[in-house]
């Protein structure tokens, strides 16, 4: 029954131990790295890295938000995340809307930045602000 459909998994990328045991049920996983620049939370790259390890065979993809305050050091940290995991996953940068949105410049320079690290670096826009789905 398993083969008729897909398992996608949308997460915060800090519950390694999770994802240890899910990695086997799951075939899409969807992975947000919380830049603490962008978030102004604690820096989370020990989480995050445990949760790539866990995550290892999945089909995976990161998405990072950026905003106005993201470092480059941020941005650089969680490629080389993503390069160190070995499954060649592609990080979304998503940049944030609003007052927090960061300059169009900015963007160009985060990719070109990652681009340099890892293989797949992709601007996506968060659609569901853009339709006002919380």
């Amino acid at each position: 029954m398993r083969k008729e459909y897909r398992i996608y998994l949308e997460t915060n990328g800090i519950g390694y131990s999770a994802m240890e045991k899910l990695r086997q049920k799951v075939d899409v996983v969807s992975m947000d790295l919380k830049l603490p620049s962008a978030t102004g939370l604690q820096a989370f790259w020990s989480e995050h890295g445990k949760f790539l390890a866990a995550a290892r065979g999945t089909l995976l993809f990161a998405k990072a938000v950026v905003t106005a305050d993201t470092t480059d050091d941020d941005v650089l940290t969680a490629a080389r995340l993503l390069a160190d995991c070995g499954d060649q996953a592609p990080l979304i940068i998503q940049p944030a809307s609003g007052r927090f949105a960061p300059a169009p410049e900015s963007l160009f320079r985060f990719q070109n930045m990652a681009l340099a690290v890892i293989a797949d670096v992709r601007v996506i826009p968060q659609v569901h602000r853009m339709l006002n789905v919380p």
